[in-house]
């Protein structure tokens, strides 16, 4: 994730052998009641890009019956939306809210990163345990993973409130993802074969603990604490501003970390806002693709989910346990419990 359009992220080196615990779902514990949603919206990362996105956000969602509190600074720090003591402060006071069914970001950006090694990771999974659905993308993976590996509690890869509800008539398919989830439920994600080899055959099914992000955080947390380590799951990827090249650098990263060999399927979203530079001489996305379905020919490699910096995206339970089938119109994936 390349917000200022320049070098790609340093990688680390090895992963701490951490295994994750038994992951605590946040789909199927709680059906919200016949009411909208009591959301409180934090930014724990970058500041504001445009207040009146923002505030547009808000009204969007009130609109739609959902009661919204919001702790997201007008005034930046530096580029964080806060210090970072205030910004930790905010994520503990929603950890114990008592009387929310979600928390949403204002937006990604950079942060968080900053903040893993003094967040409170118990409190938080106690409130995942309450039902609170903790929802995010972009930045807010380093959040996720973190919370996944230290305790096993499970989140949602879903829209950021300024992003995804700021500006025009929100994706449908979004909106819907998003409502099902307030309401209690996770939804199936459906989406027409992209690229596709053939591998995983018309019918069967792939099963494991769906897990990832954005891969620029998920390749920046090799190497610590903070990346799940998960054998035979489901991982999935997408980044933005970010050439294919530097997409095969931190994928070879998971590789030579041992990280991809030991998943059953990577799912690639969306890959987004790069430029293609006169001496590619055809190298894109596909040539990634084809390469590493070669050098990890037990993995499936499908593309084409619809999550990422992309309108129509996807709710993903991070940590939750679902099941990956292709069938004659295409893939499929599902909560298996």
């Amino acid at each position: 994730m390349n917000e200022t359009r320049k070098s790609g992220m340093p990688l680390a080196r090895a992963p701490v052998p951490a295994p994750v615990p038994a992951p605590v779902s946040a789909c199927a514990d709680a059906e919200m009641p016949p009411r909208g949603a009591r959301i409180a919206v934090i930014a724990p990362s970058g500041a504001h890009l445009s207040l009146p996105a923002f505030e547009a956000a808000l009204a969007r969602l009130q609109a739609l019956g959902h009661e919204l509190r919001y702790e997201a600074p007008a005034a930046p720090w530096l580029r964080f939306a806060d210090t970072d003591e205030a910004r930790l402060a905010q994520i503990e006071r929603v950890a114990r809210m008592t009387d929310i069914d979600a928390v949403m970001i204002v937006r990604g950006g950079y942060g968080l990163s900053r903040l893993l090694d003094r967040i409170d990771w118990p409190l938080v999974a106690a409130s995942v345990a309450r039902g609170v659905r903790w929802i995010g993308y972009s930045d807010f993976t380093a959040f996720q993973l973190a919370l996944l590996a230290r305790t096993g509690a499970a989140s949602f890869a879903g829209p950021a409130l300024a992003a995804d509800f700021g500006g025009g008539t929100p994706d449908a398919f979004m909106l819907a993802q998003f409502q099902a989830l307030l309401a209690g439920r996770c939804a199936d994600v459906q989406w027409a074969s992209e690229h596709d080899d053939g591998c995983v055959p018309a019918g069967e099914a792939v099963e494991g603990l769906l897990w990832g992000g954005n891969l620029s955080l998920v390749a920046a947390a090799v190497g610590t604490p903070y990346l799940p380590q998960v054998d035979g799951g489901l991982l999935f990827i997408e980044d933005v501003a970010e050439h294919p090249y530097r997409i095969e650098r931190m994928l070879h990263q998971l590789l030579y970390a041992g990280v991809l060999a030991r998943q059953r399927a990577l799912l690639l979203g969306g890959f987004t806002e790069w430029k293609p530079a006169p001496h590619d001489n055809g190298f894109d996305l596909y040539t990634v693709v084809d390469y590493f379905r070669a050098r990890l020919p037990g993995v499936a490699i499908v593309c084409g989910l619809p999550f990422g910096h992309v309108p129509s995206k996807a709710i993903l339970q991070v940590g939750g346990r679902y099941r990956l089938q292709r069938g004659a119109r295409g893939w499929c994936l599902q909560g298996a419990g």
